[in-house]
């Protein structure tokens, strides 16, 4: 959960893993352009998503919620036309909303 410099940001009390559910689902399925890039990861199914989301939610002394499959179909359908990776910044405006 500590990262990898210069290939993987750090998960351990991260504010996209214990922020809001819907915005790190986003980070998931359609990827992440910044300083490093996450792939997506949207070839996964719903239930996938969520067992591994909930995992990464409450690890490492987490306690988030639990996200379910609903929650991962609910984002999926709300971004299915989403061809590109987000960024830091409109993630941030979806927030904001």
């Amino acid at each position: 959960g500590s990262g990898m410099d210069r290939l993987g940001a750090p998960l351990r009390n991260s504010p996209w893993v214990l922020g809001h559910e819907d915005l790190l689902i986003r980070i998931v399925l359609n990827g992440l352009k910044g300083d490093l890039l996450m792939p997506p990861m949207g070839t996964l199914d719903d239930r996938q998503l969520a067992g591994i989301l909930t995992y990464i939610r409450r690890s490492w002394g987490h306690q988030a919620g639990v996200i379910t499959p609903d929650t991962v179909a609910r984002v999926r359908a709300a971004s299915k036309d989403r061809r590109t990776p987000w960024t830091r910044s409109e993630l941030s405006a979806l927030a904001r909303q």
